[in-house]
């Protein structure tokens, strides 16, 4: 199957979109460790999605140099997308300043009588199931506080994921 390391990217991106919502559920909210959870794990996550949605605009290229047709089709298709809403916003864009409701602030910290952890192997984590739908997210833009980051970041994704599918229909 044709393009199949973009497919793969973006799958990437929307793993990392699923724990920037984990991270915003409230600390008390099914179980979720605390390393995935809060101000910290959320930019971290964040900063993994811009990676791997940046990463795929040039892995869908160079997957795709091969194509008859790819090239010229690309130039057209990438123009018309960087134009968009949301890759105008995110594009090549280094710095993003995020606003964060009060209780991720409160990041809880182990009780000092504990022993300190031994390093070894990490347990699985099972992820609490989230609900993308009904998520209405937590953490805000600066430049955008009208919608949540998660949802602008879930729509940047949608359009990268047509892109792809769009790449595959050339391909067929």
């Amino acid at each position: 199957m044709a393009f199949e390391a973009s497919a793969d990217k973006t799958e990437e991106a929307h793993h990392f979109l699923l724990l920037m919502r984990v991270a915003e559920l409230p600390p008390d909210d099914g179980g979720v460790p605390v390393r995935l959870q809060g101000e910290a794990a959320f930019r971290f996550v964040f900063s993994a999605f811009l990676g791997a949605t940046r990463a795929l605009l040039y892995l869908l290229q160079e997957e795709g140099t091969r194509l008859p047709g790819f090239t010229r089709w690309y130039v057209t298709a990438r123009e018309r997308f960087m134009r968009g809403e949301f890759a105008t916003f995110f594009g090549d864009r280094r710095e993003f300043r995020l606003i964060f409701p009060n209780y991720m602030l409160d990041v809880r910290m182990a009780p000092p009588e504990l022993p300190p952890p031994r390093i070894g192997p990490a347990s699985p984590v099972q992820l609490p199931v989230v609900d993308v739908m009904d998520h209405l997210g937590q953490v805000r833009f600066e430049d955008r506080p009208d919608r949540a980051a998660t949802e602008l970041c879930a729509r940047y994704l949608q359009q990268m994921v047509q892109l792809v599918d769009q790449a595959r229909q050339l391909a067929s």
